[in-house]
């Protein structure tokens, strides 16, 4: 009996979610590539109608195959990315227009400018500093970051690709923004 639920539909839903903004694009991706990993060890047939009532089962076969080539966090990681994943695009599948997904920020999510009142929002991709080893994405974060007077985000450029900016002033000024706009002109290959 055909359950509905595939692999492309799945990895189609990640895909929407990221390009949409229904998720940070970095989870969308870490999600899509521990989905298509793990799913890997399924024939085709399998594929085309998920056995999503044994999902465990699916985890364990990709556990025992690959262990080599994985540390145990990874493994780990795999298996917290692909539970989430797929109860996601059940969430999303029962209810579209209700859909939403909870991320945490950085620490602190919010910071105020006593200068001028203003809140600065910080954010960070869910889960993305897990380890790089799982995902092939390296932790968009480096470890000093949020430390300072400064704001911190990751701006996804395509998919697959998170550009950091870290230590942004809070009280940046258009001109000193213009400036930075133009370094990151320079770097772009014509």
């Amino acid at each position: 009996m055909q359950n509905g639920h595939s692999l492309e539909d799945i990895l189609d839903f990640l895909n929407h979610a990221g390009s949409r903004g229904l998720m940070p694009a970095a989870t969308a991706q870490a999600l899509s590539v521990a989905t298509r990993n793990v799913f890997a060890v399924l024939d085709d047939a399998e594929k085309t109608n998920l056995p999503l009532d044994d999902l465990d089962g699916v985890i364990r076969r990709f556990n025992n195959k690959r262990a080599r080539e994985f540390s145990p966090k990874s493994l780990k990681e795999y298996d917290r990315r692909v539970q989430r994943a797929v109860e996601m695009y059940g969430q999303w599948k029962n209810d579209p227009a209700n859909f939403t997904v909870k991320t945490r920020a950085t620490n602190p999510a919010r910071k105020r400018d006593q200068a001028n009142g203003r809140v600065m929002e910080s954010t960070v991709p869910d889960r993305v500093e897990a380890d790089a080893e799982a995902t092939g994405i390296r932790t968009p974060f480096p470890a000093t970051a949020g430390r300072g007077d400064g704001y911190s985000t990751a701006f996804p450029v395509r998919m697959g690709q998170v550009v950091t900016v870290s230590n942004i002033p809070l009280d940046l000024t258009t001109g000193e923004a213009e400036r930075l706009a133009q370094f990151i002109r320079m770097l772009a290959q014509a």
